[in-house]
């Protein structure tokens, strides 16, 4: 049997309507460095859990979509029950590392 690949989600909502502040949960690592390299406050981390809440400032829901399009490098989609955005990304796969094989 085919096992499933894990995927990374991060999603979008905005805190209050008609505020210009959003937050974004992630559970990537990548996707975390990404956002603490931008202007962002961190609000809330896992402890015994990789995920990540940040805050940041968008002027539109349009410019925030995108700009978590353009953070995760990834198709973002709006979720139909709760109006939240998400984008799936797929785990990092470092192929550089130092195998060795003992005889």
């Amino acid at each position: 049997m085919a096992q499933r690949i894990k995927h990374h989600a991060t999603y979008l909502w905005q805190e209050v309507p008609r505020i210009p502040v959003y937050r974004i949960q992630t559970t990537d690592h990548r996707i975390a460095r990404k956002i603490k390299k931008r202007k962002s406050k961190l609000c809330v981390y896992g402890v015994n859990a990789p995920f990540w809440v940040f805050q940041l400032k968008y002027s539109s829901p349009r410019k925030a979509i995108l700009g978590l399009g353009n953070i995760t490098d990834a198709s973002v989609k709006e979720t139909a029950d709760t109006g939240v955005f998400v984008a799936y990304t797929l785990p990092y796969t470092d192929t550089q590392k130092d195998v060795r094989v003992q005889l």
